[in-house]
């Protein structure tokens, strides 16, 4: 994260209700990020947003197909709007 005084960072991942998306979302949690979790399985989001929110981060549930272009820009958008702007993104769906 870099200096004590810095802001979080905002984070977006996608596939972030399972495996990989999820494992990266609970880390930058752990760092105390904002993470925006996209995916369109909602028991899993809720559950990785729980995980996110454990580790001291900031958790964004977003049900989002990322198949669809204008949900994910959608989702970007409301993203910078409730969280600042997205200093990472991490693409993990179809994974």
């Amino acid at each position: 994260m870099g200096a004590k005084n810095q802001s979080p960072q905002v984070v977006v991942v996608t596939g972030a209700s399972g495996g990989v998306g999820r494992a990266v979302a609970t880390a930058y949690g752990q760092r105390h990020a904002k993470v925006a979790l996209l995916a369109r399985g909602v028991k899993g989001l809720s559950a990785a947003a729980d995980q996110v929110r454990q580790g001291g981060g900031t958790a964004l549930e977003m049900p989002v197909d990322v198949a669809d272009f204008d949900q994910v820009d959608a989702a970007a958008e409301q993203v910078e709007a409730e969280l600042g702007p997205i200093d990472v993104w991490v693409n993990v769906a179809f994974t």
